[in-house]
């Protein structure tokens, strides 16, 4: 059986014997843990230790480590999304924060129907459900979360592979070249405005298309993902 997972922000050099804090305390009692059971934190920067639970109160769990600070590193390559912010934007983190990336950006595009950058609170919010994701699906390393226009984003772009959805774009995703790092971009329901594209192409992005299948906008960046882990053996 699996043992419970907890996100919890310790350093490399945790001492052995720790308090958790009132949130993390009461993940752990929401699953009816108990004293003497077992647990993994993991601080989603890539570090994780085994710990027993040794004491709990009304409002603080207490956690003996048992085992050493362990390290992962992160996967090659590393992996950047940005999306055009929607409704149903916490169910985009939720997906792909399981897929092993390295942040996603909402970003407001001209056919966005948010006026406003994404505020702290939300991010915060987002923040929060990529924590949970990643307590989930095993992973160490959290997922940063970001706000943005998409001219900033697509400034910002460092990646030696930068690619914008398009379904009319006569790259396809199979032809993508596996660098060490990769941005991609999904756009809104109504699609990039010309004016992006030729601003994609003028900062080095290459419009690639998934195939003939039609997606949206929720559901694009995992799909894409998925593609990328299947074409060049990406794991977790």
């Amino acid at each position: 059986m699996r043992i419970p997972r907890i996100f919890y922000p310790f350093t490399a050099e945790e001492k052995n014997s720790i308090i958790l804090n009132i949130t993390a305390s009461h993940h752990l009692k929401v699953i009816n843990i108990k004293e003497g059971q077992n647990v993994e934190l993991f601080n989603g920067n890539g570090y994780f230790f085994n710990a027993k639970v040794t004491e709990q109160n009304n409002k603080n769990i207490t956690l003996k480590r048992t085992s050493d600070v362990n390290f992962q590193k992160k996967q090659i390559p590393s992996i950047n999304i940005a999306v055009a912010e929607i409704k149903s934007f916490d169910k985009v983190i939720r997906e792909v924060c399981q897929s092993g990336i390295d942040s996603i950006t909402s970003v407001k595009t001209k056919k966005t129907k948010f006026s406003k950058l994404s505020s702290e609170k939300k991010i915060m919010r987002w923040q929060s459900i990529a924590f949970n994701s990643c307590e989930q699906s095993g992973l160490n390393w959290v997922p940063k979360i970001y706000s943005s226009s998409l001219q900033e984003w697509i400034s910002s772009s460092k990646s030696k592979s930068k690619i914008f959805l398009d379904p009319k774009a006569k790259n396809n995703i199979q032809e993508l070249e596996l660098l060490s790092s990769i941005d991609f971009v999904v756009g809104p329901e109504g699609g990039f405005s010309e004016e992006e594209k030729i601003f994609f192409k003028k900062n080095n992005f290459i419009g690639i298309s998934c195939g003939n299948l039609t997606f949206r906008t929720e559901t694009m960046p995992i799909v894409a993902l998925s593609m990328i882990k299947a074409l060049y053996g990406v794991k977790k």
